[in-house]
């Protein structure tokens, strides 16, 4: 063998794993590409083989997954001409995990079966332990129960056995997720908590956000409510520590949702307006969550926000033409007019109603350009003026070019006397 020959072959493996591992997956296509015509060049088996199933990796990661099984499956036969158990197993496992991909789970449950039936025992116990839990996962799928659960419980003892808490404690919250699919309710909750206690002593802020929450959702199914609140909360204050934008606003809309069920509303207010403060996304989440403010907004007599957070969600809603909420929106805006209407408002609900300074400190121009749009609509002039005016106003406060708004105020103004 050409010792300059496998120098080159190895600096070709070691770029294209490290762009693997960044995700960089068609630089790491090129990499094993180069590498695999450098092993072929150097005609030993073991080499090749080892090429052939990184190269087939990257492709099950890019989608060309014909290639990829091509790939694995010329690794298997290098491999079994030279018995090597090692490269079998992960042929196998490699092929099991394109059969994942195709949506072939019997299949990729047999090959996961081959995999593990010829990992010799002098190889890394934890790769064994990767490919019992990859085995669980696939019967999950195909809720094969009581064989899922065999498959984690062997990843579990491998990883106690082996030192290796942290696969230990995602072992637990696999086994408790497959309880929890079965209804076992007890057993998931042991299992989950068992992995808290695992994530706690390693100081993972991240995994154990995760399994709190999860724990949560266990805790609010039950109705147990105080319980998943503590558990929320604490998931919320760990998901600070890492920048998750996302997560943290769903941590947040789920902590206010188990609040608003103990009726901690100035609480379940705080989190929700944290939930929607960090959604940067405009969607039919951040719609769900302005209509949830809204409704507390209501229930505190708060009619003016209520209204104005009613209106963003509705624009969210028209956006992506969910009719059904749409409709639920026009109904609460209805019954709130009819409330302000009425002749029993709430003393606070009327000096909240008539707090606009305030109300234009929060709210922008374009929030009661929509009401006032909205109130046009439905012919209700007198409402629509009102708005038209407060966007008015705010517009030439901030000097932006008003003249649109001028000829909306006049035309409403118009309306507005024809109808009297």
């Amino acid at each position: 063998m050409n010792d300059g020959e496998l120098s080159v072959w190895r600096k070709l493996m070691e770029v294209g794993t490290q762009c693997l591992g960044d995700e960089q997956y068609l630089k790491a296509e090129d990499y094993f590409t180069q590498g695999l015509l450098k092993a072929y060049q150097l005609t030993v088996p073991e080499i090749v083989a080892f090429t052939l199933r990184l190269l087939a990796t990257v492709r099950v990661r890019l989608g060309n997954l014909e290639f990829a099984e091509e790939g694995f499956k010329e690794a298997l036969r290098i491999c079994q001409e030279i018995q090597n158990e090692k490269g079998m197993a992960e042929a196998w496992a490699g092929l099991a995990s394109v059969s994942v991909k195709k949506g072939m789970f019997q299949d990729a449950g047999r090959e996961y079966e081959l995999s593990i039936s010829v990992y010799p025992n002098s190889s890394p116990p934890l790769r064994l332990g990767m490919l019992y839990a990859d085995l669980g996962q696939v019967y999950a799928s195909l809720k094969e129960w009581s064989m899922a659960m065999n498959a984690y419980t062997q990843a579990q003892e491998i990883c106690r056995a082996n030192g290796f808490p942290k696969g230990e404690g995602e072992m637990a919250v696999l086994l408790g997720e497959l309880c929890f699919q079965q209804g076992k309710k007890t057993e998931a909750t042991l299992n989950l908590k068992h992995a808290c206690q695992v994530f706690a002593l390693l100081a993972d802020p991240i995994a154990l956000s995760n399994t709190l929450q999860y724990l949560a959702l266990l805790y609010f199914d039950q109705n147990e409510m105080r319980l998943a609140f503590e558990c929320q909360q604490r998931a919320v204050a760990l998901c600070l520590q890492f920048d998750t934008k996302k997560e943290f606003s769903d941590s947040c809309f789920f902590l206010s949702k188990i609040e608003q069920i103990l009726e901690d509303y100035v609480e379940a207010k705080y989190y929700l307006e944290l939930s929607i403060q960090f959604h940067t996304v405009q969607d039919l989440d951040l719609a769900l969550r302005y209509q949830n403010l809204a409704g507390l907004c209501f229930l505190a007599m708060d009619l003016a926000k209520a209204e104005l957070y009613y209106i963003r969600a509705l624009s969210l809603f028209e956006s992506i033409e969910d009719h059904q909420r749409t409709g639920e929106v026009y109904e609460a805006l209805t019954n709130l007019k009819e409330i302000r209407e009425s002749k029993v408002v709430p003393p606070e609900a009327q000096a909240k109603l008539e707090d606009n300074i305030q109300l234009q400190r929060e709210f922008s121009l374009e929030d009661f350009v929509r009401l006032a749009e909205f109130y046009e609509k439905r012919r209700n002039f007198r409402d629509a003026l009102e708005y038209y005016w407060k966007a008015l106003q705010i517009g030439r406060d901030t000097k932006k070019v008003t003249d649109w708004i001028e000829t909306r105020v006049q035309r409403v103004s118009k309306s507005l006397r024809r109808k009297k």
